[in-house]
């Protein structure tokens, strides 16, 4: 399978490190819009939040840190024979970690192909094993929308997640993975797109 790498980064870091992970990005519009829409929906009277940019809203296949240069590139030569189909998924509905009535981090979810994203971290997890790194334990496809910093009504949190459960965001279509840098800067993190791997 044919990797495209639309930047890697070799001199900016002293340490030859970078803060790193895979991801699914959304980048249509429209659903970006919509997502936007049901952040504007949270009850900050409820809680104190931190939006997630919109561009920086995304799908985490797996979470890696402070990576060697390296180990990113082998990294990439293991996952560029992994062999799967495009394949869509429907985003909708709003969720929190741990609990809605205790949320630290508001999420969107995927009710129609998580099976699919689930073979495809399967495949991931199986190519990094074969390179030395751990399996996930857990996983729960999500895009993170909201991180909550201060809880002021709990009752109020959980009835306006309950609320927002159902909330229909649209269909997107996976036709790739990336290896994104995250730097972290004192307004928030900046990602940037190390290397992709298309779907077939």
């Amino acid at each position: 399978m044919e990797i495209t790498t639309p930047y890697i980064n070799r001199g900016d870091n002293l340490s030859n490190t970078m803060r790193a992970f895979l991801s699914l990005d959304i980048e249509d519009s429209s659903l970006l819009s919509n997502i936007v829409r049901i952040q504007g929906k949270l009850d900050t009277d409820a809680m104190k939040v931190k939006i997630v940019e919109r561009e920086n809203i995304h799908f985490t296949l797996r979470f890696f840190g402070d990576t060697q240069i390296s180990r990113i590139q082998q990294i990439r030569g293991a996952l560029s024979s992994i062999e799967l189909s495009k394949f869509k998924i429907r985003i909708e509905g709003v969720g929190a970690f741990p609990t809605k009535r205790n949320p630290r981090v508001i999420w969107i979810g995927v009710t129609q192909g998580e099976k699919k994203i689930n073979q495809l971290k399967l495949a991931v997890e199986t190519k990094l094993e074969e390179i030395g790194y751990g399996r996930d334990k857990r996983f729960h496809a999500h895009a993170t929308i909201a991180r909550v910093h201060r809880i002021k009504n709990r009752d109020s949190i959980l009835n306006n997640l309950e609320a927002l459960a159902m909330e229909q965001i649209g269909d997107m279509l996976v036709s790739s993975f990336r290896m994104t840098k995250s730097t972290l800067m004192p307004s928030g993190p900046i990602y940037e797109t190390v290397w992709e791997v298309p779907l077939n």
